[in-house]
């Protein structure tokens, strides 16, 4: 089942399968189908996707295991959607405010100039940390920057988003600047979001 869609949903689907006999395999496309075709990136998961794979490689594409039951490999997609459309739609966001205001040129230099070579890994990490510790004032500043977007009559639902995860983090009263690494870091903030819930 190459189709993009929830993991549950594919789980659901393998058991209608298994159940009539056949052999339910987890695939999730990873890029674009062209310029590769047939060896474009594939995750296969589920307890058949080994023989799936043989039948792949004889068909000259590229597969690649991920253990696990169906529907891991499309969590790896469907979680990965979330930045790479989410980004899209960012971008989509932000340049069409910028083409609107006639400073499209000026954000896109803007941005240049600040693009960090950092892994996601790395940019990750730095990001949950500004969040942490200037969240509040950055959600106040999305804040202006949706009614920048209304004023220019460009829905800000991204902005509306941003707004959101600015403010939840940076009411945590966290500070993560000697804490290392992403996983640290994401389980510090787990942590001050569960005791909040609790409090």
């Amino acid at each position: 089942d190459l189709n993009s869609c929830a993991p549950s949903t594919k789980q659901k689907n393998a058991a209608l399968i298994n159940e009539a006999g056949g052999r339910y395999v987890d695939v999730a496309v990873m890029a674009t189908i062209t310029p590769k075709y047939h060896q474009t990136a594939m995750l296969v998961a589920g307890d058949h996707a080994e023989a799936a794979i043989d039948l792949m490689l004889a068909l000259d594409m590229k597969p690649v295991h991920v253990p696990g039951p169906v529907g891991r490999a499309s969590t790896i997609k469907m979680i990965r959607s979330v930045l790479v459309k989410g980004i899209e739609a960012l971008t989509a966001e932000c340049f069409s405010a910028a083409s609107i205001a006639g400073v499209a040129d000026e954000v896109a230099a803007s941005l240049d100039a600040s693009q960090t070579r950092d892994g996601w890994k790395d940019q990750a990490a730095y990001n949950m940390e500004r969040m942490t510790t200037h969240g509040i004032r950055r959600a106040a500043e999305m804040r202006e920057v949706a009614i920048t977007l209304a004023d220019l009559n460009i829905a800000g639902r991204m902005t509306a988003g941003t707004i959101d995860w600015q403010d939840e983090f940076g009411n945590l009263g966290l500070s993560l600047l000697d804490t290392e690494g992403l996983e640290p870091r994401l389980s510090a903030i787990r942590g001050a979001l569960d005791a909040k819930k609790i409090s």
